[in-house]
């Protein structure tokens, strides 16, 4: 092998292990993030009432943050092709608040289990990922 070929060879070499070096610093860098879904969910019977919720089925959770009372809260999620359920049972009730988001059509249902009040609905739509304002 001549001393052309050898320079050649050691810079393809060189450049390679340069690339691979890169990619490794940029992950150790720049973690990859799950993807997480915004929505903005209008809240039919609460003079228009807003909730933000977002879900990360990764990591197998929601959460809905209610501007109106500048809180958040995160359950546990299943996510499913046609539903995402999210909810979990109420301190000191006995009850159960459960929601199911219809990922074909957005459409949100709120029901308390145990309690005798009607299930709340909503309109849901998906958001560019925001910051809720507190």
């Amino acid at each position: 092998m001549d001393s052309r070929a050898r320079v050649v060879m050691g810079s393809a070499v060189a450049g390679l292990i340069g690339v691979v070096a890169l990619a490794v610093m940029e992950g150790l860098f720049n973690p990859a993030q799950a993807d997480q879904v915004y929505l903005r969910c209008d809240v039919s019977g609460l003079d228009g009432t807003i909730w933000e919720i977002t879900l990360d089925e990764k990591a197998g959770k929601a959460w809905v943050y209610k501007p109106e009372f500048r809180s958040s809260t995160e359950y546990p999620a299943s996510f499913t092709p046609e539903h995402v359920r999210f909810g979990k049972e109420l301190p000191y009730t006995g009850s159960y608040l459960s929601n199911v988001l219809d990922r074909s059509t957005g459409d949100l249902t709120s029901d308390i289990r145990g309690l005798a009040a009607p299930p709340l609905t909503a309109t849901c739509e998906i958001q560019a990922k925001t910051t809720p304002t507190v």
